[in-house]
Order: C-alpha cells, then sequence, then structure tokens
C-alpha cells in the first residue's frame, strides 16, 4: 500500500497563551492549556513512533496559534514555500520556521498581497491543490504556481465554502483515497478518488494524518476510523480535543519532510 510517508516533523510547542488562538465563531468551549501540552506531547510521541525524527521548535508566547506549523510552510519536493498566513496576527510565526527549515532545503516566498495557509494545502502525489478559502487567495495559488514551474507539480485551484481550510474538509490516505466531509467543496472535484465519506456528526474526521504507513485518527469518530479500516488502512487514534475547539486538525501541528 502506497501512503504518504517522510524521514522528520517539524512540531512547535504549545504557548502559555494558547487559550487565546483564533477560535471559530461558532466555539465557546474555554482551552485547557495544560491539557493541550499534554495531548501535543502524546501527538509528537506517536509522529516518533511512525519513525519521523522531530525538530522541536519552541512555543513564542506572542503567537497563540503557533502549534499550527503546517500554515506557515510547504515542503515540496526540495523547495521549502514559506508561507503569509491570512489572520495577519500569524505572519510573525513564519520566522522561526524558515529558521529551522533553510539548511534542508531551498526557500521561496509567497509575496504579499497573497495569502496562503498551509492547511489550504492538499498533495496529492504530483497534484498541489489550493483551498481558496478565507485566509488563502487566489493571487497566493498563482504565484505557487510560478515557484513550481520548473518541477513534476501542478497547481489547481479549489473553491472552499464554510469551513476553514480545504484539509477541515478532506485529506489523502494513500492509495488514491480520501476521507470527505460533503457541503463544502464541489462534490464533483475529487471524483476520481475513492473517497471515504465523513459523518457529520464526525466532521473533525475530515483531517486525519496519513504517514509511514499508518493513518492518525482523531478521538471521536468511530464510525470514520471503522470505514479507513475497512479500506485496508491501519490506524491510531489521537486525542487532540483542545486543537480541535480553536479548529485544528491531526495535519496541523507538524510540517513532515
Amino acid at each position: 500500500m502506497q501512503t504518504p510517508s517522510g524521514t522528520f516533523a517539524l512540531v512547535r510547542g504549545v504557548p502559555k497563551t494558547f487559550h487565546r488562538a483564533i477560535t471559530p465563531s461558532e466555539s465557546t468551549e474555554p482551552i485547557d492549556v495544560e491539557r493541550a501540552r499534554e495531548q501535543h506531547e502524546r501527538y509528537c510521541q506517536a509522529l516518533e513512533g511512525l519513525g519521523l525524527k522531530l525538530i522541536r521548535i519552541a512555543a513564542d508566547d506572542r503567537f497563540p496559534d503557533c502549534p499550527f506549523v503546517e500554515d506557515t510552510a510547504l515542503v515540496l519536493g526540495d523547495r521549502v514555500i514559506i508561507t503569509a498566513p491570512g489572520a495577519e496576527a500569524r505572519r510573525g510565526e513564519t520566522g522561526a520556521i524558515e529558521q529551522a527549515l533553510e539548511n534542508y532545503m531551498t526557500l521561496y516566498h509567497i509575496q504579499s498581497p497573497a495569502t496562503l495557509d498551509g492547511g489550504d494545502i492538499l498533495l496529492i502525489d504530483e497534484h498541489v491543490y489550493v483551498g481558496l478559502s478565507s485566509r488563502t487567495s487566489s493571487l497566493a495559488a498563482e504565484q505557487l504556481r510560478q515557484i513550481l514551474a520548473d518541477t513534476r507539480y501542478d497547481v489547481t485551484p479549489v473553491a472552499v465554502d464554510g469551513i476553514l481550510h480545504l484539509k477541515s474538509a478532506c485529506t489523502y490516505l494513500g492509495d488514491d483515497v480520501i476521507v470527505y466531509l460533503p457541503g463544502h467543496l464541489d462534490d464533483d472535484f475529487f471524483a476520481r478518488y475513492e473517497r471515504i465519506t465523513v459523518p457529520r456528526n464526525e466532521a473533525h474526521a475530515a483531517n486525519c494524518l496519513s504517514i509511514n504507513g499508518t493513518v492518525l485518527v482523531p478521538a471521536g469518530a468511530p464510525e470514520t476510523r471503522a470505514h479507513i479500516e475497512n479500506a485496508g488502512f491501519d490506524t491510531l487514534e489521537i486525542d487532540i480535543s483542545e486543537s480541535h475547539k480553536v479548529g485544528g486538525g491531526l495535519t496541523c501541528s507538524c510540517i513532515i519532510f
């Protein structure tokens, strides 16, 4: 079975200001920062258990959302593209990420006024799907196309509606299989792939993390997990309930390469 793979995972600690992270408008639940830290550490241990070497960056209390490193950079082949996060308050997060990755590969940058969150990038083999959401602009998709013009990657914009990021609605498991939450994308857009439909009461499970032969599935999604296992994938359940309160998913807290 061919699934996404990697050697390294860049992660960042949970700041004491995490309770002030940007929350979805419908969220009213208070954030337990200590529990978030405990959950994040178990998440990191799970990544190590899947054979990844962790690159750890310290939390920065100036940036409540800083654990969600996925939004700050994309790794595509031998290139890392430093993003321009759609939330202005998050743009200072990219400096530490750039410093941590600059010795591994060639750096590129999304330039203002374009905005791009890594959570809007879905990579399936050589296809780079760019979610056009409230955080990511069509101008960023065009800049990304130019950065990758001499590579094997092709860039395809995808309209996203009523949800934070493209990967809040679908993620790739491998072997042409995606998990998919209906209602936020053109339902015909990913028709070429086999889709595991996520029930509305398990909407958070549309964001799974498939790496090195195992699919990390968020706790509280038994139906989705069963469907993933029935499709032939090994799974590991991870509780990130505190991240869910601020719109975070399993892909959000690492950059794998």
